[in-house]
């Protein structure tokens, strides 16, 4: 096969049941030719793409040839991962996108998208994504890779989402939770021609509402679904997906699935028998996957534990606490994963230098010189930025007064912020806009749940936990903020932690053991039980 660029043609060498199907059903767009053994000339287009492709015959999308691929500045270049995925979206109305994070998938689903626009296979796109990704990430890349696009998001009042939907633009941005607010408004809208689903696997349950909701507004629209973890709890997980983009890929029941992938162990625990994620993938079809680590060459990642000591006053303030956990097991009280994650996390509160107290919801700060050392020694040796992630809010404002106070006794004009959950949405926005663009702003201080999807810092070098934390998944994606796309720097990674109830918690998440039965393990082992 070979692409004619000029003609917009293809040019293809057809043993004669193949050469004649093709002249029968297109008798208006095909051409007999002689050209170096190629004996028949169709059009270079998305339909005729999609005739060959089923017909067995492999040929490249239209985009690769005839699209100009507009990027942002921090692309060098369009890898060519982007390209084979954005050509995969162009030719599949209902697909899945499960490159790994920081393979810049968003950026592909939009060149995708652009170039359909192009060439009038869509009129508009409606992109569902979890609400702290809404600006920072789709808007904010909407504008650095298609700046010729328009798009709104839909946010606010049920009143305020309808007018905002009334206009006239390319992308319609909504959180996952807002279609029902706007469900009848959206199957109104028929120039609505494609629906993409950021973080896809928050509907890997398919008996809740917003599972519901989605498959009727895309029941009969182009349906991408992008998640870097389809399932990331258990095979199953695909079943629910599955039925969104191609119901014929497994039963028509969830239980027929979960008898077909797990293997029942006891009353209530399954397991995943041999080779069921190989059956969840194949039912995620058609799909494109492309991991980081085969796409990329990034600067190299190191990462480093550091140990700290604890203060007097922590270890008085973690030995009272632990005496008292001990003494309430002790009550025969039903010690459940939810009730072990809390009771280890008020021991984890005092080795971060905070202790709440229970009657006025209230954080004293505690002495934690020896911690605070450690970071401010990570912040000194960063070549570029640092983000420093906390888990647990008592601590935060003391952090940034005492790491601003080392930036006022520098004399460097440097400063820091925060941004956790008591932090609006739009402040979050422009601190980390400042994070890119200031070079003054030096630190974030942040919470694991707030670092979104897709979200871009890669002016920081240095990542540091300060404290660990408990999802291996929110670690990843804590991780991918500094380590994708645009990064330049070499980067560290390192791992604060004072004793072994921490240090098991890091092996804990690295392992991808982060599940109910390991945190309660942990308890278990914390109170000598």
């Amino acid at each position: 096969m070979l692409v004619h660029t000029p003609s917009k043609s293809l040019l293809l060498r057809l043993r004669p049941e193949k050469l004649q199907t093709l002249k029968t059903l297109f008798p208006q767009h095909t051409r007999d030719i002689n050209h170096e053994g190629h004996n028949l000339a169709v059009p270079h287009n998305l339909k005729m793409v999609k005739v060959l492709n089923n017909m067995g015959i492999k040929a490249p999308g239209p985009i690769r040839n005839y699209y100009n691929w507009p990027r942002p500045a921090r692309f060098d270049k369009v890898f060519d991962h982007q390209t084979a995925t954005a050509d995969f979206l162009t030719l599949h109305n209902r697909c899945f996108v499960l490159n790994e994070m920081g393979t810049s998938k968003t950026a592909s689903i939009l060149w995708a998208a652009d170039y359909l626009m192009h060439a009038g296979a869509i009129k508009r796109a409606l992109i569902v994504s979890p609400l702290s990704t809404l600006e920072p990430v789709w808007r904010n890349e909407i504008f650095d890779v298609c700046m010729h696009r328009s798009a709104v998001i839909l946010h606010g009042s049920a009143e305020k989402r309808k007018d905002l939907l009334a206009k006239e633009v390319d992308f319609y941005i909504i959180n996952h939770d807002g279609l029902k607010v706007i469900e009848g408004e959206l199957l109104k809208r028929k120039d609505i021609d494609l629906v993409i689903v950021d973080e896809a696997a928050s509907y890997r349950n398919g008996q809740t509402s917003r599972y519901a909701v989605l498959k009727r507004v895309a029941e009969k629209r182009k349906l991408w679904l992008a998640t870097g973890a389809p399932c990331p709890n258990a095979p199953t997980d695909a079943w629910a997906l599955a039925r969104l983009v191609d119901p014929s890929k497994v039963p028509d029941y969830f239980t027929s699935f979960k008898k077909l992938t797990m293997n029942q162990v006891s009353t209530y625990k399954w397991v995943p028998k041999p080779g069921s994620h190989e059956t969840a993938f194949k039912a995620l079809q058609p799909a494109i996957r492309f991991k980081k680590s085969d796409c990329l060459q990034l600067p190299p990642v190191t990462y480093l534990n550091r140990q700290c000591e604890l203060t007097p006053e922590q270890t008085k303030a973690y030995t009272e606490m632990k005496n008292y956990l001990v003494a309430q097991s002790q009550t025969g009280e039903q010690i459940t994963a939810v009730n072990a994650a809390d009771k280890i996390g008020k021991l984890r509160q005092i080795l971060c230098g905070a202790v709440k107290n229970p009657d006025t919801e209230e954080y004293m700060v505690l002495p934690h010189g020896p911690r605070l050392n450690v970071l401010l020694e990570a912040i000194e040796q960063a070549a570029a930025k640092t983000l420093v992630i906390v888990p647990f809010k008592g601590i935060v404002h003391e952090l940034k007064k005492e790491v601003q106070e080392y930036h006022d006794k520098a004399g460097d004009g440097k400063y820091c912020e925060i941004v956790n959950g008591d932090v609006s949405v739009a402040e979050r926005n422009r601190i980390f806009q400042a994070f890119r663009d200031d070079p003054n702003l030096n630190e974030l201080i942040c919470h694991p749940k707030v670092m979104a999807h897709g979200l871009t810092l890669t002016q920081a070098d240095m990542l540091v936990f300060y404290a660990p934390i408990y999802s291996s998944d929110e670690t990843g994606q804590v991780m991918d903020r500094i380590n994708r796309p645009g990064q330049t720097k070499n980067m560290t990674i390192l791992r604060i932690y004072a004793n072994e109830l921490e240090k098991a918690i890091y092996k804990m998440v690295q392992d991808r053991r982060d599940s109910q039965e390991s945190i309660l393990e942990l308890y278990r082992k914390e109170m000598g039980k």
